[in-house]
């Protein structure tokens, strides 16, 4: 039997606000005995005229940095049991992170909603992509 996969989208940029929604993955994942993936999203720029002028070396270090500090991050946290693995992604995060779950065929993604503001309609664009497009359920945390 395959294990319940739940993605728990975490901006490095943002431990402290993050931290509550691996703290809802970690119960999450106890109440459906399920394996939680830490993942981060390296926001790739868009425009192809941009990435071109990025070296290779520094979009590489870019990454293996993103990784230490994931493992750290999750290192952080008591995971009372539950399997935890991480992830650093690179793209559109909303895309990445669909593209993911459906690759994992992941049972949730725990994502956070940024803090409200008129202009995002009370979620962040990227909480509110997923949650309207992922085919898993999508839950979404509100900073403490």
């Amino acid at each position: 039997m395959a294990t319940v996969k739940i993605i728990a989208a975490v901006d490095l940029h943002h431990r402290e606000a993050d931290a509550c929604v691996v703290r809802e993955a970690i119960m999450l994942a106890q109440s459906h005995e399920a394996a939680v993936e830490l993942v981060f999203v390296i926001p790739d720029q868009q425009n192809t005229y941009v990435q071109a002028y990025i070296p290779e070396d520094m979009r590489n270090q870019v990454e293996v940095d993103a990784r230490k500090d994931l493992e750290a991050y999750a290192g952080e946290f008591d995971w009372n049991g539950i399997s935890c693995t991480t992830e650093v992604l690179r793209g559109v995060v909303y895309e990445k992170l669909i593209e993911h779950a459906d690759e994992l065929s992941a049972r949730f993604i725990v994502i956070g909603a940024s803090r409200p503001t008129v202009k995002d309609l009370f979620i962040g664009p990227n909480a509110a992509r997923v949650s309207r497009f992922a085919s898993c359920c999508v839950l979404v945390v509100r900073p403490e």
